[in-house]
């Protein structure tokens, strides 16, 4: 069975192919080919939407809802479910008042409201609609509470993601094989020369520049959902839930192994592979005033040539510290502020990651959750076969249980391809 999201995929796919022909063609018109191309997109086009809308009349509850939006028995009393026999029928006339009513709070009223005007205890009667109304007993006892209908949003509130940045800042690049990149380990040796005399024994030295290569490759990341065809028919909102979800996880499962992986297997992290930035370990004290100073010892480690495209990275919590540390310095010029948007430490840009280590809580040394550097030069990530998390759709493995197997996942490697671009503050505790 092929999911409205695969059919609707295919139908602008149609579309866009269709499109391509007509752009191509400019102002000399489709030729020949060209049109029954066009023709045949646009009849795969109108098929494809054919059977969106067939499957679209086939969901129980997209049938239950008119054209504008609301309940169908708002406007079709046959299509009214069974009704409490008890309670007085309104007209659709007096329900649309009502909702009216209630949506603007009382504050818009018509004449129709009059139908349902309890004259003895005042206000007005909520008219039967199944569905909509609901109690604050509702599925909680035996005596009548399981009977009353408890709607169900459809929209699915998404668990906020938690910070990912080092594929924001570093050097991103596509890849279709390993590849192997080489880089300068040492510069030629130049030395004093005297002048020549002509006896051949004053010459210039001769030196070399020193190499290595690291390999870049590729590791599969990715994870899989199996999801019932009644939920995805029933929830038309679920699919798309599922699937960002899924993206999500891969881009939280990737960011680890940008900070910590150990590069054997997984992506190669940042901790432990950058520049020793300010060397001896940095002690928190109560003031926080050391942990103020480390940030600025980290810049003068930092060679020139990597400072215009410098930035920070380190979890929320440190950036919260050091604020912390700021006020109790009671500083004459801050040196964490925020414009437009974006946290600055000493006017150079932070990004946040929530693997970033924590600063220590104990007495420990070399703890490293504080780097400072050019990302772009410092590291560089592989996308095999482009940047995209790819996401497909299975309707067959498990056809015959009733389910289709949503699947994401991703082919990247992640390694340090200049460690002196970015220095590390090594923190421990008092």
């Amino acid at each position: 069975m092929t999911s409205i999201f695969e059919l609707k995929k295919q139908q602008a796919e149609a579309l866009h192919a269709a499109e391509a022909i007509l752009n191509a063609s400019g102002d000399r018109g489709m030729s020949e080919s060209e049109t029954e191309q066009y023709n045949n997109h646009m009849n795969r086009f109108r098929d494809f939407g054919a059977s969106v809308r067939a499957h679209e009349e086939q969901n129980s509850i997209r049938s239950l809802i008119g054209a504008n939006g609301t309940p169908k028995w708002l406007h079709d009393p046959d299509a009214t479910p069974a009704a409490n026999r008890n309670q007085k029928p309104m007209s659709v006339e007096y329900a649309e008042s009502f909702l009216s009513f209630v949506r603007s709070g009382g504050k818009h009223a018509t004449s129709a409201l009059s139908e349902g005007f309890d004259s003895l205890f005042g206000g007005f009667a909520l008219p039967a609609l199944p569905g909509l109304s609901a109690a604050a007993y509702e599925g909680s006892n035996s005596s009548g509470g399981f009977a009353v209908s408890v709607p169900t949003e459809q929209n699915i509130v998404s668990l906020g993601i938690p910070d990912i940045g080092v594929r924001s800042i570093a050097s991103v690049i596509a890849t279709q094989n390993d590849v192997k990149i080489p880089r300068g380990t040492a510069f030629p040796t130049a030395a004093v020369k005297a002048e020549g005399d002509g006896t051949g024994t004053n010459v210039f030295t001769t030196s070399n520049s020193t190499f290595d290569q690291f390999l870049l490759s590729a590791f599969m990341l990715g994870v899989a959902n199996p999801v019932s065809w009644e939920l995805m028919q029933d929830v038309k909102t679920f699919q798309q839930f599922a699937i960002t979800d899924l993206i999500r996880s891969v881009n939280i499962l990737e960011e680890s192994y940008f900070v910590t992986g150990t590069g054997n297997g997984q992506p190669q992290g940042l901790v432990g592979n950058v520049g020793t930035g300010t060397g001896t370990a940095t002690a928190v004290e109560s003031t926080g005033a050391y942990l103020l100073q480390s940030t600025s010892d980290v810049i003068g480690s930092l060679k020139s040539v990597y400072h215009p495209t410098a930035g920070w990275l380190m979890n929320r919590k440190t950036g919260a510290a050091i604020r912390k540390a700021q006020t109790q310095a009671n500083l004459f010029s801050p040196i964490w502020t925020r414009e437009n948007g974006r946290d600055l430490l000493h006017g150079y840009p932070v990004t946040f990651s929530q693997n970033m280590p924590d600063l220590p809580s104990a007495t420990t040394t070399g703890v490293t959750p504080i780097h400072f550097g050019s990302f772009s030069d410092g590291y560089v990530i592989g996308d095999r076969g482009g940047s995209g998390v790819f996401v497909k759709i299975l309707d067959q493995p498990k056809a015959l249980e009733g389910l289709t197997v949503l699947l994401c996942y991703r082919r990247v490697d992640g390694r340090v391809r200049r460690s002196e671009a970015v220095q590390a503050v090594s923190i421990s505790h008092s």
